[in-house]
């Protein structure tokens, strides 16, 4: 049997409720943010959460930046067959964010100092939103009128199932930090803190995408997220909706944070990154007489069938992609899309890339014989960064090693070995989709296999 509680509360919508209640009471409603981060980093112990922490983490990766990510360190790796030593990035453990650092920094500061210690019209905090994914039931009382424009009504809460922090997990963190027992808080402000009323939204019955969007509209009219960053989160666009629609069906995860992908997002199974993820999907949707527009915003998908064929075809063709180039499960359930930041390939340069989404545009336009050509290509065009690949997926120049000569440490090149300078698909986005989709140019002999 539930145990369960009541919260009041203006409503404003079937999903959205306006109340207000002390810190104490918010605290206890929610889940911490830092249960959802790995438990080698929290310094406690949120174990009787897990169950309601599984449930509430897709829409806790949706909504919320993380305050740990993996740290990196360079390492010495040997060769034990032929001695080639290089160095490259690991894993080592964890490293806080700017997040967590600014919560447990000058926002704690804050709330320590001027929040509690002067007149709240001088210091305050905003509203916090949190969130609960099942509809709540509300009962209207009407013989109270709040005349606030909304209805009052009574909300029935299960106490086991805590909201997550939507907006205002910093805040929150260091709350609770300050209401800790290590806290060097005193009592008497740590009741004052407890006691302080403060307001809060309370959104339920909607899906983590819905939540996503309003993150991105609450964050991204103050401290500016990245492009990058709005990308992930837009569900309004419906090229960045169709293009997470298809990478989650193939369980691969995309890079929302940031510009380009780091060796961080690399070591925890990201390789793709959501805007050149979208210019794939662009390429697929608007095929090669328009390709040129895959970097811009372009509406053109209207009518729901369209979108689910777009979805569609899109699953089919990058899952063909991934199998050509064996990219496996991982144990945590991830599809390994390295490929897509491999250097001895050319798939990490944005022109090939979208020339990839060109090249699955017969699924979306159901061409069939297009479709066998283009699921051929796939085997007989050679990926590996070389010179044939020169001004089609960037500029490519020969790898150098260090050589003692004439006494003299030189650079020399290796042969047969080359590197690939990736440059934009306007620059050389019509360049790579010819090589990709018109085998008989001499772009697309050159880049075939000899005899394939």
């Amino acid at each position: 049997m539930a145990i369960t509680m009541q919260l009041g509360g203006i409503r404003r919508h079937e999903s959205i409720f306006t109340t207000v209640i002390p810190i104490l009471l918010l605290t206890e409603i929610t889940i911490p943010g830092m249960a959802f981060e790995p438990k080698e980093v929290t310094g406690e112990r949120f174990d009787h959460l897990d169950d309601r922490v599984r449930e509430l983490l897709p829409a806790r990766g949706t909504i919320q930046r993380e305050f740990f990510h993996r740290a990196m360190k360079a390492v010495r790796v040997v060769d034990p067959e032929t001695g080639e030593k290089w160095t490259e990035r690991q894993p080592t453990g964890w490293t806080p964010t700017a997040k967590y650092k600014n919560a447990t920094g000058e926002l704690q500061k804050y709330i320590q100092g001027p929040f509690l210690e002067t007149p709240p019209l001088e210091a305050t905090l905003p509203a916090f939103t949190i969130y609960f994914p099942e509809r709540l039931e509300g009962v209207e009382v009407p013989a109270f009128n709040a005349h606030m424009g909304g209805e009052f009504h009574l909300y029935t809460l299960d106490r086991a199932k805590k909201a997550m922090e939507a907006d205002g997990e910093s805040r929150l963190l260091a709350i609770r930090r300050l209401l800790s027992a290590s806290s060097n808080l005193s009592g008497a402000k740590q009741e004052k803190l407890r006691a302080t009323l403060v307001s809060v939204e309370v959104i339920h019955g909607v899906p983590p995408t819905a939540m996503g969007q309003m993150f991105a509209d609450l964050n991204g009219k103050g401290v500016k997220l990245t492009k990058n960053e709005v990308e992930g989160l837009d569900i309004r666009d419906l090229w960045i909706k169709a293009t997470k629609d298809i990478f989650d069906a193939l369980r691969v995860p995309l890079v929302t944070t940031g510009r380009q992908v780091t060796a961080v997002n690399q070591a925890e199974g990201k390789h793709l990154i959501i805007g050149q993820a979208v210019t794939m999907v662009r390429g697929l949707g608007l095929g090669l007489s328009r390709a040129v527009q895959v970097t811009a915003y372009d509406e053109v998908i209207k009518d729901p069938k369209d979108y689910a064929r777009l979805v569609e075809a899109g699953v089919t063709w990058f899952g063909y992609v991934l199998d050509q180039f064996g990219a496996p499960m991982l144990p945590n359930g991830a599809r390994d899309a390295s490929v897509f930041t491999d250097p001895d390939r050319v798939l990490r340069a944005v022109p090939v890339k979208v020339a990839l989404g060109v090249m699955g545009n017969p699924w979306f336009e159901v061409n069939r014989p297009k479709q066998d050509e283009h699921k051929r290509a796939l085997g007989e065009i050679d990926w590996r960064v070389g010179e044939v690949w020169q001004n089609i997926a960037g500029k490519i120049s020969p790898k150098l090693e260090l050589k003692r000569v004439d006494g003299r440490t030189v650079r020399v090149p290796v042969k047969g070995e080359y590197r690939l300078a990736a440059a934009g698909a306007k620059e050389l986005g019509a360049a790579a989709v010819r090589a990709l989709t018109v085998p008989d140019s001499s772009a697309g002999r050159a880049v075939r296999k000899r005899g394939a």
